[in-house]
């Protein structure tokens, strides 16, 4: 018959009272965190999984700061190049107003004020500032003062790039555009060349309807003059005036007294092999009448409005200023137009940045859901257990309590 040692008893209900008091402080631990793994020592194998989704949500709400930044910023950016359009419409509106020839000197002082200021409105738009300080419209040159007014033209003092937020692993989108594009680089609203109208006769209304070159990059100076044709013979015998052209390129007379086709324009090809060919088209052209044009495929609208405000100066009545009066309002409607497609362009960011944002939140239900599974307690269950392993160490506590106290001289 084996013995069993007091000494021997009294260790082994030690360890199972202990084995179970740790039992229900871990029960009890898990119902207070809500937690069923805490530690990696809970469960190895879980623990491992739950890092993971820990990490890949604590990426998820990186990219949500980062989309959260964007939005302000493309806000801020909306909101100005509304601001543009809704200055250059009310601009165009003055200058039509200048078409009125018959406008006294005090009229016009009227007009030129309200000009400037609406020209001061929107180069406060084009230098305005986030709510972090940084200048909206200088590119990456976020501390540089973009638009600088230098010997009566504006400069532009920020850079091309446009600021860039990274909201996925793979995704960088435009959170800005740079000034030079929104305000500087505008199309030309005839082509490839701007037209001076210095040499219109009085009562001309000629105006130019396009002017393009095959090669811009051979563009010169052009001068087109107009002269009385005398009449022809129209398709159906009615007489009809004939108005003819002379072209020069770069001070060099091409074409000499050739009708002019109110249908085609003037067509033009040189002799030489690879030289571009011009189309320029024109309109209410009268005997006398010369126009210049000078090569540029964009122009900036400060200088436009500009120009506006140094007409007011005088009588708007001659040829050459409702002439270029005119063209103030083609740029004007180009510039509104333009101003159009950069607001559609961050429209269109934003649209990007709000599926990513979709995709970002399915994602993060998708990982709570896997990691709470997994780390999150089940509560019935916790408790049905709690209650199993306080009925466990109190039997335990009972037959310690006894067995503490047995002894052989208790039977003597």
């Amino acid at each position: 018959m084996s013995r069993i040692s007091t000494l021997s008893q009294y260790n082994n209900l030690t360890s199972n009272l202990m084995r179970k008091q740790t039992q229900l402080s871990h029960t009890n631990n898990q119902l207070a965190t809500g937690k069923r793994v805490d530690t990696s020592g809970d469960d190895p194998v879980s623990s491992i999984s739950i890092q993971n989704y820990k990490q890949q949500l604590t990426q998820i709400g990186q990219y949500k700061d980062a989309i959260t930044l964007a939005n302000n910023r493309l806000g801020v950016l909306e909101t100005n190049i509304a601001g543009v359009e809704d200055n250059l419409d009310v601009t165009k509106q003055k200058v039509l107003g200048m078409l009125n020839g018959a406008m006294a000197a005090n009229d016009r002082k009227a007009f030129k004020d309200e000009l400037q200021s609406l020209y001061d409105g929107l180069l406060s738009l084009a230098n305005s500032k986030d709510e972090a300080g940084n200048y909206i419209f200088a590119g990456n040159q976020m501390d540089t003062k973009p638009f600088i007014e230098k010997d009566g033209y504006m400069t532009y003092q920020g850079d091309s790039q446009s600021r860039q937020t990274q909201i996925d692993s793979n995704m960088n989108v435009k959170t800005s555009l740079p000034g030079d594009q929104v305000f500087m680089d505008i199309p030309n609203p005839y082509g490839d060349f701007r037209p001076n109208f210095a040499g219109l006769t009085e009562g001309s209304k000629a105006h130019v309807l396009s002017a393009d070159i095959s090669d811009f990059s051979k563009a010169k100076a052009i001068q087109v003059s107009f002269s009385d044709g005398g009449t022809t013979a129209g398709p159906n015998g009615e007489t009809v005036k004939v108005t003819n052209y002379s072209l020069s390129i770069d001070g060099t007379e091409v074409v000499k007294d050739q009708p002019y086709d109110p249908e085609k324009g003037i067509e033009y090809t040189g002799s030489t092999a690879g030289d571009p060919t011009l189309n320029l088209k024109f309109a209410e052209m009268q005997d006398g009448d010369t126009i210049t044009l000078q090569p540029a495929q964009s122009f900036n609208i400060f200088d436009s409005i500009q120009a506006a405000i140094t007409y007011a100066d005088a009588p708007t009545s001659s040829p050459e200023a409702q002439a270029n009066l005119q063209r103030v309002i083609d740029d004007l409607d180009a510039g509104f137009v333009h101003m159009n497609q950069q607001r559609s362009e961050v429209g269109s960011i934003m649209k990007q940045v709000e599926r990513q944002q979709e995709q970002h939140l399915d994602f993060e239900l998708t990982l709570n859901t896997a990691h709470g599974g997994l780390e999150d307690l089940d509560y019935s269950s916790a408790v049905l257990d709690l209650n199993q392993q306080a009925m466990a160490l109190q039997a335990s506590q009972a037959a310690f309590s006894q067995t503490k106290n047995l002894s052989l001289f208790n039977y003597l």
